[in-house]
């Protein structure tokens, strides 16, 4: 599993296959594989979940710690992969965003490695505001609902 997360990761950062993209910025030669979209609801909602509820679900045995690295890690790299030239939608508050989830993945990495529950959890805050801020700058509809 953990590696064909890093084989995603990297297709996802490389732009292997071709897709539609909603991005404006766009390199030659790189075509997103999936819609934003689509990232969100498929790796990063459910991998930023893993640390949201990490204190309720916390990781029982050492195969459970290893999963919880895999999907902090490709949180991270969630982050770079949206400030690659085929996924930024500007250089302003779109890469300050995508820096947020940069950040919090690296440190929730950082803890799942030496298996620090509490720095995990005290992670949340840091979380929420990095997908509060993008949420609120780029999602349409954000808190109208």
């Amino acid at each position: 599993m953990r590696f064909a997360l890093i084989l995603l990761v990297a297709a996802l950062s490389c732009g292997v296959a071709s897709s539609s993209s909603q991005s404006p910025i766009a390199s030659a030669g790189t075509k997103p594989v999936v819609t934003m979209a689509e990232l969100m609801v498929k790796v990063i909602y459910p991998y930023s979940d893993a640390i949201f509820y990490v204190e309720r679900e916390a990781p029982k045995n050492e195969a459970e710690w290893m999963t919880l690295e895999t999907k902090t890690l490709t949180l991270a790299e969630m982050g770079n992969l949206l400030m690659s030239p085929g996924r930024a939608y500007n250089q302003d508050q779109w890469m300050k965003d995508a820096q947020l989830l940069v950040n919090v993945g690296n440190a929730a990495y950082k803890a799942a490695k030496a298996r620090n529950l509490q720095s995990l959890i005290d992670l949340n805050a840091d979380l929420y505001e990095s997908c509060q801020s993008c949420h609120e700058h780029y999602r349409p509809g954000y808190r109208r609902r």
